[in-house]
């Protein structure tokens, strides 16, 4: 899903590249129902690619991942992805009820802050793989 949303940048020094800046502040405003859905027990920090929430439910992993597009208009991407662990093989990416759930709140959540020109579209596998998310 992509959209765009002013936000402010109180410290641009603690980014660790453009496509970090002001995902902290996405972040920071999805945290609390992620954490009312899925419990404290979730990893959130930031990367050199952008930000990220990691939890489970049950056995699917899920993940939030947030990068910033354009870090002068704020434009933001978020990547939704849900994985199944297998014991020898890589983990199964699919797009299941788990991942259904976690779009609509994150959705519901985005609408309600609320942002502009919020889009919302499946991604291929490729596009999985090629964000480091699979």
């Amino acid at each position: 899903m992509t959209f765009s949303k002013q936000v402010e940048i109180t410290d641009p020094d603690q980014y660790i590249n453009d496509c970090c800046i002001g995902g902290d502040v996405v972040l920071d405003r999805l945290l609390p129902v992620l954490r009312a859905r899925y419990g404290n027990d979730l990893q959130s920090n930031q990367e050199d690619w952008g930000w990220f929430a990691w939890f489970d439910e049950g056995p699917v992993k899920l993940a939030v991942d947030i990068f910033t597009d354009d870090h002068k208009n704020l434009q933001f991407q978020l990547l939704l992805t849900s994985r199944k662990p297998r014991l020898i093989l890589r983990d199964i990416v699919e797009d299941g009820a788990e991942l259904e759930s976690l779009r609509e709140l994150v959705v519901r959540e985005l609408a309600d802050w609320p942002v502009s020109s919020l889009t919302v579209q499946r991604s291929t596998r490729s596009t999985c793989l090629r964000s480091g998310a699979a």
